[in-house]
């Protein structure tokens, strides 16, 4: 069996750089993270801000992400791998190096995240390249802007994205409708059973976050494609038995 890919959640932030930067996802990726995962929000002017909260911190206080311009964000004092990159400066920093996930966090952006992705030829340049999200408008808007993007479905026990999921009933209907081709469950929804229905309609399961070496193992052996985690060194020393 072929072992899974291990995705660096937000990065590497671990060995010392802030999430979702530059810097967190070159670390991964000279670490031998397989691929890095990142978090997209549109800001007021439009703009994509690799950043995972709604809102940030600004004047003391937090402000929601939507009501702030992207030069809000840009903290002149921070160097420049550490501030808050746009989705282009992350994906120019990444080309030719690793594979990346997009995770679209505003159900609106879907079409405009994409339509970015396709200008910067990132399914090609890229080693792999995924557009997921929480909310299918956003993956149903991606597959209209730029098809040749594969895209996933992410859903939690409490999360948006399927709205009614029960634990241990699987989301097939839901994850079909919503466009994707993948499935990325959080960790504890991930079956065996969920595997192989998602396997024989031609998609894949990469659940997040797997911090724990011996989690990582069970859920490889289910056949899980992807393992999305916050300890990429270690899962990944784990998997491939180094």
């Amino acid at each position: 069996m072929t072992a899974p890919l291990v995705v660096a959640h937000r990065g590497a932030p671990g060995r010392g750089a802030r999430e979702n930067t530059v810097r967190a996802f070159r670390d991964a990726a000279a670490a031998g993270a397989d691929g890095v995962e990142m978090d997209v929000r549109l800001t007021k002017d439009g703009r994509l801000a690799v950043f995972h909260d709604e809102a940030a911190p600004k004047g003391g206080k937090r402000v929601p992400l939507r009501s702030l311009a992207y030069d809000d964000l840009r903290d002149p004092s921070i160097e420049a791998h550490d501030r808050v990159p746009t989705l282009e400066e992350a994906i120019r920093a990444l080309l030719g190096r690793t594979g990346v996930i997009v995770e679209v966090k505003d159900a609106d952006a879907g079409g405009k995240v994409a339509a970015a992705l396709l200008s910067l030829k990132a399914d090609a340049r890229l080693r792999w390249l995924l557009l997921a999200s929480f909310h299918p408008a956003a993956l149903r808007a991606a597959a209209k802007a730029a098809p040749s993007i594969r895209r996933a479905l992410v859903v939690s026990g409490s999360g948006p994205g399927l709205g009614g999921w029960i634990r241990g009933k699987m989301p097939l209907r839901g994850w079909r409708s919503s466009g994707a081709q993948d499935l990325m469950p959080e960790r504890t929804l991930a079956t065996g059973a969920l595997v192989e229905a998602v396997a024989a309609r031609g998609g894949r399961v990469l659940p997040w976050t797997v911090n724990r070496p011996e989690h990582a193992a069970r859920l490889a052996g289910l056949g899980c494609a992807g393992i999305v985690t916050d300890a990429p060194a270690a899962v990944r020393a784990a998997l491939r038995g180094e």
